[in-house]
């Protein structure tokens, strides 16, 4: 019997861990943090010969310019399984599912340049530069304090850049198991600690990041750091796909790839 496409089932959960695991090596843990806030079955479509899980696509709503859209999500291709043409043949479904219920475009993140050519076969092309800066803590510490995920998301409305993609919902609460959630005085900052060390800023924004990040880490009271930041002129972060009804520019800006 043949690989069959559909959406997930609650009882493929146990075998969706494993295919996780094996394609990119995630501990439990994280799988926990995953499936505890961000899965869906209605956002999980597969190609499954009866229970066994062989290609999955997990999808998260965002939106940009007011236009529906799809982040995907964790593609995965069972080991024994690759070089079949599954994952051509989910995608082409998903697409065209998505299409059905409205959406007008889909974003993803690739790994690797090896992936950049494999989803270009299908239509994606590059978008949302964004730039990366290194810091020393200096300077008098800027104020700060954890906000809620919920918080996080009306703040940041109003310091994205023109163009950018709206990740909120379950997005930011998933974004919340892997990093701290601060606001400042028109500032916002995603953020965690490294094990060596480091302070990651999954996202920055504000005016001037570069005068902000060493103020940060006074803040934090971390020593160096590395953010994350929207930049005009920065290599291209993401991929995408317009659909039937995307209308405009490509996506300028996205924040957050849940890596």
């Amino acid at each position: 019997m043949a690989a069959e496409y559909r959406m997930a089932k609650l009882e493929d959960v146990p075998a969706l861990r494993e295919l996780w695991k094996e394609a990119f090596g995630d501990s439990d843990a994280f799988l926990d943090q995953f499936f505890g806030t961000a899965f869906s079955t209605r956002r999980c479509h597969v190609m499954a010969e009866g229970e066994d899980i062989q290609s999955v696509v997990y999808l998260l709503d965002c939106s940009c310019g007011g236009q529906q859209m799809a982040y995907v999500y964790a593609v995965a291709t069972k080991a024994a399984c690759r070089g079949q043409g599954l994952c051509n043949t989910l995608m082409d479904r998903v697409h065209r599912e998505l299409e059905a219920q409205g959406f007008a475009a889909t974003i993803l993140v690739p790994g690797t340049r090896e992936l950049v050519r494999f989803y270009a076969k299908m239509g994606y092309v590059p978008c949302a530069p964004r730039g990366k800066i290194r810091a020393t803590a200096s300077g008098p510490a800027t104020i700060l304090k954890a906000v809620s995920p919920r918080r996080y998301g009306e703040l940041r409305r109003d310091l994205l850049p023109p163009g950018a993609v709206l990740q909120e919902g379950v997005s930011l609460d998933f974004l919340a198991t892997q990093a701290r959630l601060y606001a400042g005085k028109d500032l916002l900052l995603a953020a965690t600690v490294l094990p060596d060390g480091t302070l990651l800023g999954q996202e920055l924004l504000c005016r001037d990041p570069i005068a902000m990040a060493p103020k940060i880490l006074k803040a934090l009271r971390v020593q160096e750091g590395i953010f994350r930041i929207p930049w005009p002129n920065g290599r291209p972060f993401a991929l995408f796909r317009p659909l039937e009804k995307w209308e405009g520019e490509k996506p300028g800006y996205l924040g957050f790839a849940f890596d």
